[in-house]
């Protein structure tokens, strides 16, 4: 007993933070009206092919749902916890934010341990230590509904299992050297990094589907009742960190104007250049925004929307703010609107979470780069669906990756040959914002 109080008291207090999480999720699961068929629903979400749009909440129910949540949460806190020398940053808030939000739509505990497990080997392949690589261990889970294509497909059996532990025991293995090679391509202006990485990890598995006669159905299954669940479900966590923000505004409000500045260009790790408390503002005014704007659009929350929200809450300590979020956003509405596409669809919630990925380009290169970059992306969003198939959970993160890849030597190209006072004053702005 004496050596576990002396290992909490060791313990970074944002990493105890997440494990107060994981018992909040698990005690909220256990107050769903559907306790009573938890672990019956549970063994269906393990049964159930996990490929994007699949709502966890219609899969298995309300209280199955929160407790691979929970899960989740402990998960991520045993990783945090093991480095025991360094607190918790604004990338790995992001990562356990998306983290999270993957829980709501696509990953349980089966089908991410094989790719845990491969960055683990990946570790001790090149002689470097785990510690270094829990964060990028939490973003490759992106791949697990392919893990539970290749045992559930076939048949669910032993040689299935074999081999679908084997496919996400290698899924962990090169991801985090793909996703260090890919940073080059965008150069740094898409936030997700590993989304586009793990998207082109799943648009090349794809790839040996017809040979084995396998064929994947794109259907989506949606919550639509009951989604006062799901917004109590996040206020509650939203207040809990507001509270926070509000018992230290003198030191939170001290650096958010610097942050609301910042470009958002990888790596800006908020956390790190600003401190823990203006971080909290900025991710409780950021999420909160959206939010609200997503309720008077007058759409139900649903997994994917509640977890695509987690993940924005996350990201907002690691790149994402108000300003530069808002051109990018606006250029999402616009390709929806102009399409003649509901605001409502889930193909829009998504975009209006994740696409503002893109934020680094607003923050860099000004406004109307912004909003060309979110219009381009809500467009090319189908398209780089149908390339990975719904094996990657980062459908966004893909996109956001193409789009960022696209648009940098084109714009860069732009500024270098523009009249000389006009290039001179950007190569100031560029100064001041690095």
């Amino acid at each position: 007993m004496t050596r576990i109080l002396t290992h909490f008291h060791k313990q970074d207090r944002r990493k105890l933070i997440i494990l107060l999480l994981a018992v909040y999720t698990l005690v909220f699961a256990f107050l769903m009206p559907d306790r009573h068929l938890l672990v019956e629903q549970y063994l269906a979400l393990l049964l159930h092919q996990t490929y994007l749009i699949q709502d966890a909440f219609v899969t298995a129910g309300f209280a199955a749902t929160f407790f691979n949540v929970a899960l989740h949460f402990f998960v991520a806190y045993y990783l945090m916890s093991r480095n025991e020398r360094s607190k918790i940053s604004g990338l790995q808030i992001a990562a356990i934010g998306i983290f999270i939000g993957h829980s709501f739509f696509g990953t349980h505990i089966l089908n991410i341990v094989p790719i845990l497990v491969g960055t683990v080997l990946y570790a001790h392949w090149t002689h470097q230590s785990f510690k270094l690589f829990t964060t990028v261990s939490l973003f490759a889970t992106a791949t697990a509904p392919l893990v539970s294509f290749v045992a559930l497909e076939p048949g669910l059996s032993i040689g299935s299992v074999l081999a679908a532990c084997l496919v996400g025991i290698l899924l962990g293995f090169i991801a985090p050297p793909l996703a260090e090679h890919y940073l080059k391509f965008h150069n740094g202006l898409s936030l997700y990094n590993y989304g586009f990485t793990t998207g082109y990890m799943a648009m090349f598995f794809v790839l040996a589907l017809p040979y084995l006669g396998w064929e994947t159905q794109l259907t989506i299954n949606l919550l639509q009742t009951n989604s006062h669940i799901l917004l109590t479900y996040f206020s509650i966590i939203w207040a809990g960190f507001a509270l926070l923000v509000v018992k230290n505004f003198r030191e939170a409000i001290q650096h958010y104007p610097k942050l609301l500045k910042s470009s958002g260009r990888l790596p800006d790790d908020f956390v790190a250049k600003y401190g823990i408390y203006s971080t909290l503002l900025n991710m409780c005014c950021n999420s909160g925004l959206y939010l609200l704007i997503i309720l008077l659009l007058g759409e139900p929350l649903n997994g994917p929307v509640l977890g695509a929200l987690l993940s924005f809450f996350g990201f907002s300590a690691f790149g994402k703010h108000t300003k530069n979020c808002l051109p990018v956003t606006l250029g999402i509405m616009a390709a929806c609107l102009l399409l003649g596409q509901p605001l409502t669809g889930i193909r829009f919630q998504l975009a209006f979470f994740l696409g503002n990925g893109l934020a680094p380009i607003s923050g860099f290169y000004g406004m109307t780069y912004g909003f060309i970059a979110g219009f381009l992306h809500y467009n090319l969003t189908s398209l780089a669906f149908g390339l990975h198939q719904g094996m990657s959970l980062y459908n966004n993160g893909f996109t956001t990756g193409l789009v960022a890849g696209f648009l940098f030597p084109i714009i860069e190209n732009i500024q270098d040959h523009k009249p000389k006072w006009t290039q001179l004053h950007w190569r100031k702005n560029v100064k001041r914002k690095k």
